[in-house]
């Protein structure tokens, strides 16, 4: 995984791959946020996410607000964006997809 930074067109090329993540330019991050039936289930999907970040070695902003789980992803070295953020980002998706196929993402995919 390469920290160099992704250029405006790879950010939104790579954007195209990801289920329901939000991209902002102005602060160079991209984040998804999901809502699951109680807090048991959302802190269940954050300890599954904990467990991808470690593998990948790259570590998120993780946010818990009862069941609402948000998820920041950058590259802090790079100062930016760079393929370890999109790659952790459809470990993620997947990982959702197959593990918790009930909750949905309540983002707005997009570029900000």
């Amino acid at each position: 995984m390469s920290n160099e930074l992704l250029s405006t067109d790879q950010v939104e090329a790579c954007m195209k791959s990801l289920d329901q993540w939000t991209c902002n330019f102005s602060d160079l991050y991209i984040s998804n946020e999901w809502r699951f039936e109680n807090f048991k289930a959302a802190i269940a999907m954050l300890v599954r996410v904990s467990e991808l970040a470690e593998s990948h070695n790259h570590h998120p902003e993780m946010v818990s607000a009862y069941t609402l789980v948000r998820i920041k992803l950058w590259t802090h070295d790079a100062q930016g964006l760079t393929s370890k953020d999109f790659e952790l980002a459809k470990a993620i998706d997947m990982l959702v997809t197959q593990e918790f196929p009930q909750v949905k993402s309540i983002a707005a995919k997009g570029i900000v």
